[in-house]
């Protein structure tokens, strides 16, 4: 993806101060102009993708030609010009990163659902089930995401629990996230860039939105709309894995993860109640013909051979029982010892 942007504006140490940071985006292609007659005449010749403009340079009296987005830096200290009242707007002193992330959301509402995104990637996608309440199926999601990041792959997790468990390790910032991307499915919003604006970064490769603003957005989805969005972040070609943090529920939803995942990550625990339901979950004649190929266990709560649990799958890992670990701690030794290897055989 390449947005060509125009900055204009008369602050010349505002404008050093952002472009130290906008210039390190590879997606951005940077043209600056601090004075009114520079910009007017450029708008005659050339066009742009979006002008994010100061009303000391620019203010609406004439048209941007064939540039697709325009946006006002809006510093708060005065009043807003007549002819700039129908700019979406864009606090000035902000974080710059976040005026990175407002640019793309805006620009992806403009500019329609065209292939604007370059240097796709094939991604895999990676599903975590498991019938049983309190397996770890989070925590070796989260794990798995990690490690992946830290080997160098970009990796985006997203969690499809009613209720999710991930905010302490990925922070939820009250922003918009998963609700606003269903949202754009079926609409004329570029998603790519759409995702772009709304997703969070834990360390370098490490990618996820902002679970869902309430349980009923999930409990509404139809099966059909689970995997619009799920093959939708794939089409994006942003990131090597993405990972897929699944309820306990078997229901035609789940199915149709099953259905796009390349690989499903099935995580046992070896006790009496979970071999129970995991052993009716083994009974579902279908899923097993249908998917059981891509199915693989990771053991949980490993407590030694003696009391090894008896899978029917092929075994890819065991966790050790660790006893009442810090949940972030844990990820993070985790996803830095041996026993994430595992996610070795998602490179297949």
């Amino acid at each position: 993806m390449n947005i060509k942007l125009a900055i204009a504006d008369k602050n010349e140490e505002y404008l050093d101060r952002l472009l130290n940071v906008l210039k390190d985006y590879d997606d951005l292609s940077i043209s600056v102009y601090t004075d009114r007659k520079s910009l007017e005449k450029v708008l005659s010749e050339k066009s742009f993708d979006v002008i994010l403009f100061d009303t000391s340079v620019y203010e609406g009296q004439v048209p941007l030609g064939k540039t697709s987005l325009g946006i006002m830096l809006l510093d708060g200290t005065g009043d807003v010009p007549a002819g700039c009242k129908d700019f979406p707007k864009i606090k000035k002193y902000q974080r710059i990163h976040k005026i990175y992330k407002n640019i793309l959301e805006l620009y992806a509402d403009k500019c329609g659902d065209k292939e604007i995104l370059s240097d796709r990637k094939k991604s895999k996608a990676v599903a975590f089930y498991s019938p049983i309440g309190g397996a770890g199926k989070t925590t070796i999601a989260l794990a798995s995401a990690a490690r992946l990041a830290m080997m160098g792959y970009k990796t985006f997790y997203l969690n499809l629990e009613d209720v999710a468990s991930e905010a302490f390790y990925l922070p939820q910032t009250g922003e918009k996230g998963v609700s606003e991307m269903l949202n754009c499915l079926g609409t004329d919003v570029n998603f790519g860039v759409k995702l772009q604006g709304l997703m969070q970064v834990r360390n370098e490769n490490l990618f996820y939105l902002n679970h869902f603003d309430t349980p009923n957005d999930i409990y509404e989805l139809d099966p059909e709309e689970i995997e619009e969005l799920v093959y939708s972040i794939l089409k994006t070609g942003l990131f090597d894995f993405l990972l897929i943090d699944m309820g306990t529920s078997l229901d035609e939803k789940s199915v149709k993860i099953f259905e796009a995942a390349d690989h499903v990550i099935i995580i046992e625990k070896p006790d009496a109640i979970s071999a129970g339901k995991l052993e009716i979950f083994f009974r579902q004649t279908y899923i097993m013909q249908e998917y059981g190929r891509k199915m693989k266990g990771i053991l949980n709560f490993d407590i030694g051979r003696a009391n090894a649990f008896e899978t029917k799958l092929s075994q890819i890992g065991r966790i050790h029982m660790v006893q009442n670990p810090d949940g972030e701690q844990f990820i993070t030794m985790l996803s830095e010892s041996s026993m994430s290897d595992f996610v070795r055989e998602f490179l297949n």
